[in-house]
């Protein structure tokens, strides 16, 4: 007989090392259930605020790039000499203040020979109608024919015709005479000048004799979202909307908007801007950039908490509710914009508590703990869900919908 009693031994040890190691499965089973239930059964510390409703001032924000309201390049509308400068580059000159002088000699000459020519056909126009009258005596009397008393009527009548031309080449001549002296076309100042005393001068010269530029008020150029439009609109509708350009050494210079383009630029989606601004103390120079703040209205009750408390998922903006069993719930939100740190949303009422900080990791339903004022205080943080202190709010600032 054969021993079948080492083969069976064999096969018990085999089975024994491939079956299910009873520590190593309970400790993995163990760990998984901690990890499953670590969320659901451990609150996480979170900072909370409410929404509350208020009256906000829309401001709005854009760069601005800066440019004269006039400006334009000086040049003769006749060709001449240059005989004096009376102004130096950077002078701040007036309407109709002279600028240059042209060699005149000539114009003069014309002017003085004109008025010669007009006085000659006023005399002779003066001894004509004096005969004119002596002759009526005459031929009332019947010692001229009638056909003579015509002739010196007409002779008359030349003579006004006679007066009338004279007076238009004086006219003329008195014309180009003025074009020898080259003034300033409105206020402004001056900018390099590329001509000297003895310059000559022509009407279609590459170079102009010098740029003479409106300094004050000045125009601020920037572009607004399209979504802005109807805000912008409907406070030009109720008065002049205010505008302030940011100066370096946190100086503003102050103005108003003063125009709308026709067309929203449908490349960008934006809507050009125009705004004048008092420039008196030469704050703003032509051809440079600054930011600008427009002052749109108010928006009344609108419905606001502290902008960090918004976040954005796949199906846009939401904020985290905080329900009374302490578990959390998305609520889908719109936001309007954003104004010192505290967004303008709608989607939700006021007095809701919402997760400020601590919000990355919440899951729908997880369950929160609010942080302790201490923790809060140790941590340095102002509690967003109050009012910016007065220092706060001397520094508004604010993105429209579109571009947050």
């Amino acid at each position: 007989m054969i021993d079948h009693r080492p083969a069976l031994l064999l096969l018990c040890l085999m089975l024994a090392a491939c079956g299910p190691d009873k520590s190593g499965s309970s400790a993995s089973g163990t760990n998984a259930a901690a990890g499953r239930g670590s969320n659901n059964g451990r609150p996480q510390t979170v900072t909370v605020g409410r929404t509350r409703t208020e009256s906000v001032p829309v401001i709005l924000q854009a760069q601005g790039f800066v440019t004269a309201q006039d400006e334009v390049d000086i040049r003769p509308e006749k060709t001449g000499m240059v005989s004096a400068i009376h102004v130096k580059e950077g002078d701040e000159v007036q309407k109709g203040q002279l600028l240059f002088s042209l060699d005149s000699r000539d114009d003069e000459a014309n002017v003085k020979k004109a008025e010669a020519a007009l006085l000659s056909s006023k005399t002779q126009y003066s001894a004509d109608q004096r005969t004119l009258e002596r002759n009526k005596e005459l031929s009332a009397k019947g010692f001229i024919s009638t056909t003579a008393l015509d002739q010196l009527q007409s002779k008359v009548d030349t003579g006004l015709s006679a007066i009338a031309l004279a007076d238009a080449v004086l006219a003329s001549a008195k014309v180009q005479l003025s074009y020898d002296r080259i003034t300033a076309p409105f206020s402004g100042r001056v900018g390099t000048i590329n001509v000297r005393p003895g310059s000559m001068m022509t009407t279609n010269s590459a170079t102009s004799m010098v740029k003479i530029t409106r300094i004050n008020p000045i125009t601020v150029n920037f572009s607004l979202p399209e979504s802005n439009l109807t805000t912008l609109r409907a406070a030009m509708s109720s008065g002049s909307v205010k505008v302030q350009a940011g100066i370096p050494d946190s100086q503003v210079a102050q103005g108003k908007v003063v125009f709308i383009e026709n067309n929203v630029d449908r490349t960008s989606g934006t809507i050009a801007v125009k705004a004048e601004i008092d420039n008196q103390q030469r704050l703003l120079w032509p051809g440079q950039y600054t930011p600008v703040r427009i002052f749109a209205g108010e928006i009344k009750n609108a419905v606001t908490l502290p902008a960090q408390a918004v976040q954005s998922g796949p199906e846009g903006r939401f904020v985290y509710v905080i329900k009374e069993d302490k578990t959390v719930k998305p609520q889908p939100v719109q936001l309007v914009q954003v104004y010192q740190e505290r967004a303008i949303i709608t989607g939700i009422d006021s007095n809701v508590k919402v997760v400020l900080e601590g919000g990355q990791n919440l899951r729908p339903g997880g369950r929160v703990t609010e942080a302790s004022a201490t923790a809060s205080a140790g941590r340095g943080k102002r509690d967003s869900s109050k009012p910016a202190s007065a220092a706060e709010g001397s520094a508004p600032a604010q993105t429209s919908a579109k571009g947050a």
